[in-house]
């Protein structure tokens, strides 16, 4: 059978796909112990083990619960309770003017970010093809495969500052960031993967600034970052505003392909 154009695109080649394939197979091996330390894969921390099976249990004791679980649809957005409790400790927590509406589950950082680099990448009704800039580059290499169409992503090269004789810091250079018209979006990812550089607030908010004068969303990967999982250790906190759109990782809390 003959593919599309789309569906040659989407069964070429995968960077990302080879990564989580050779791990998933590595995973099924019996003999020995392995050390499971890539794609993310978080750790199995006991104390949060025992809350989840805690939770089971009480799922299970509960009737209605274990039914709702296994054979009810979930509204498309996610569970109405999830994003009311998950929006209502964001607005507690950092006092960011959203609600339940401003929310949405996502099978996994994959699916979340083809749709998004799709909704506004591309070529639209006047024949312009949209670009989704990467201020700096390296950036994460599941990016690469996201785009439905060809040379959609266009990327920057990092300022790298040296801080001393073994350590530097990348940062946006922001005197080479030009925002021109085929642009439809930002992207970065905070801390980055795999280099784990964390853009600061500073360039956070002029990133901010930037897409809100050109009136393009600015996406910020936010999978390592606060509030979950929060390992980002030099007190930056989280940051957001009505033109940005955050993705957290539910899956380093223990929910593997969960994304909001």
């Amino acid at each position: 059978m003959e593919l599309s154009r789309f569906g040659e695109k989407m069964t070429s080649r995968s960077g990302i796909y080879e990564l989580m394939d050779d791990m998933g197979h590595a995973m099924e091996e019996k003999s020995g112990e392995i050390c499971f330390l890539g794609g993310g894969n978080p750790a199995h921390i006991p104390e949060v083990t025992d809350i989840w099976k805690k939770r089971i249990s009480e799922v299970l004791k509960t009737g209605r619960d274990f039914e709702d679980m296994l054979t009810d649809y979930d509204n498309p957005q996610g569970i109405q309770s999830f994003l009311e409790s998950l929006s209502g400790y964001l607005k507690n927590e950092y006092g960011w003017d959203l609600g339940p509406e401003n929310i949405a589950l996502t099978p996994g950082s994959q699916s979340a970010f083809f749709l998004l680099f799709n909704l506004f990448g591309g070529i639209n009704r006047q024949g312009i093809k949209k670009k989704i800039l990467f201020p700096l580059c390296p950036e994460y290499i599941g990016y690469a495969d996201q785009a439905a169409e060809e040379d959609v992503f266009i990327s920057r090269k990092a300022e790298i500052r040296e801080i001393d004789s073994r350590t530097f810091k990348y940062h946006v250079d922001f005197q080479s960031l030009d925002i021109t018209d085929d642009i439809g979006a930002l992207c970065v990812s905070r801390p980055t993967n795999p280099t784990g550089n964390v853009l600061t607030q500073t360039e956070m908010k002029e990133l901010s600034c930037l897409a809100e004068k050109h009136n393009i969303p600015f996406f910020v990967d936010n999978a390592y970052g606060d509030p979950f999982p929060s390992i980002i250790f030099d007190g930056k906190a989280a940051f957001w505003n009505r033109n940005i759109v955050m993705g957290m990782s539910l899956s380093k809390l223990g929910l593997p392909a969960a994304r909001l």
